[in-house]
C-alpha cells in the first residue's frame, strides 16, 4: 500500500506538471498569463500555509503588470530548450521551492537545526587550467569524491528537502560522466556547475539537453587580454565558444566573475555585460578575489 503522503505528492506534482506543460505550449502572451495565474492559484492551494498570506496575490499582480520578471520568464519559455525549462521549473520550483520547503521545515523541527535549501560540494580538486591566484590549486589535483559518495550526498539531502546542488572544484567537468550519471539518477534535483567552460563541447551539450537538470556558471574575468593574463592564452575564446554552444542548445547558463583591481571597471561595464547578454547568459555571480597560500598573488587584489 502506498502511503497517503506519497499519493498526495504524486497527485500534486502531476497537477503542476500538467499546467507547466500547458504554459510552455502557449504562444499567445495573454493566454499564457491566464495559465500562469492559474498555476499560482494551484500552488497556493497546495502550499499556501508555507508563505505570507499576500505572497500569491503579489505574484498574480506581477503577472498582470507584465513587468521585467514576466518578460524574463517569457524569454526563457520562448528561447530555451523545452526539456531544460520544464525540468528547471519542476526541480527548482515544485521540488525545491515548495514541496522541498515543507520537507525542510519538518526536518528543522525534528532535528532542531537549520536545513539548507542548497548544498555545495566539489566532485574533484583536479583542473585542466592553472589560473593565477586560484585557491583550488592549493588543494592539490588528486582529491576526488567517488560517485557513490556524491550519490549519498544527494540522496540524503533529498530526505531533508534539499533538491539543489552546486558543483565546484577544481574543475567539476573533469568528472562530467559522473555528473551526468547523477543527473539521470536524481531527475527531481537541479545541479549547477561552476566551470571554466573549456570542457564544454557539442557532444556534452547533447547529453545536458537530454537530462535537462544541469546548468552552468562559466568563469570569465573580462575581455580577452585581461582574462587570458590570469587564466591562460586562448581561454577567453574557448569560453565564448562554450557560450555559443550552450545558447545554441537552449541550456541555462550564466557567468562567474572574480573581480580584482585589474578588472573591476571592465567586468561591471555596460559593454562587457552587453557582450554576456548577447552570448545568451541569464545571470552572473560576482566573487571577490581571495589570496591563498604563502606565495599568494596579493597584488591583483589590492
Amino acid at each position: 500500500m502506498i502511503p497517503l503522503n506519497k499519493l498526495m505528492y504524486k497527485a500534486q506534482k502531476e497537477s503542476v506538471a500538467l499546467l507547466v506543460n500547458r504554459i510552455m505550449a502557449e504562444k499567445n502572451p495573454e493566454t499564457r498569463k491566464k495559465t500562469l495565474k492559474r498555476l499560482t492559484t494551484i500552488m497556493e492551494t497546495f502550499f499556501g500555509d508555507l508563505f505570507e498570506e499576500e505572497s500569491f496575490a503579489n505574484a498574480r499582480k506581477l503577472i498582470d503588470e507584465g513587468g521585467k520578471w514576466f518578460q524574463f520568464l517569457n524569454r526563457a519559455l520562448d528561447t530555451l530548450n523545452p526539456n531544460v525549462v520544464r525540468t528547471a521549473v519542476m526541480d527548482l520550483g515544485f521540488e525545491s521551492g515548495f514541496y522541498g520547503l515543507r520537507t525542510r521545515d519538518e526536518a528543522k523541527a525534528k532535528y532542531h537545526c537549520n536545513i539548507p535549501w542548497a548544498i555545495l560540494f566539489d566532485p574533484t580538486s583536479a583542473c585542466n587550467l592553472h589560473c593565477i591566484g586560484c585557491w583550488a590549486a592549493e588543494y592539490g589535483h588528486t582529491l576526488n569524491l567517488s560517485y557513490d559518495v556524491m550519490d549519498k550526498i544527494v540522496s540524503q539531502g533529498k530526505e531533508v528537502g534539499c533538491h539543489f546542488y552546486l558543483l565546484t572544484g577544481g574543475e567539476p567537468l573533469v568528472r562530467k560522466a559522473d555528473i551526468l550519471k547523477l543527473c539521470r539518477k536524481h531527475p527531481d534535483c537541479e545541479f549547477h556547475a561552476f566551470t571554466n567552460g573549456t570542457l564544454i563541447d557539442d557532444a556534452f551539450c547533447q547529453e545536458v539537453v537530454k537530462v535537462g537538470n544541469l546548468s552552468f556558471s562559466l568563469s570569465v574575468e573580462g575581455f580577452r587580454e585581461v582574462n587570458d593574463s590570469r587564466r591562460g592564452e586562448g581561454v577567453f575564446d574557448k569560453v565564448m565558444h562554450a557560450m555559443d554552444l550552450l545558447r545554441q542548445y537552449g541550456i541555462v547558463f550564466g557567468t562567474s566573475i572574480c573581480y580584482t583591481r585589474k578588472n573591476i571597471q571592465t567586468v561591471t561595464s555596460d559593454t562587457f555585460l552587453d557582450l554576456l547578454i548577447s552570448k545568451g547568459a541569464w545571470f552572473t555571480w560576482y566573487f571577490h578575489y581571495m589570496p591563498v597560500g604563502n606565495d599568494a598573488s596579493v597584488e591583483i587584489g589590492r
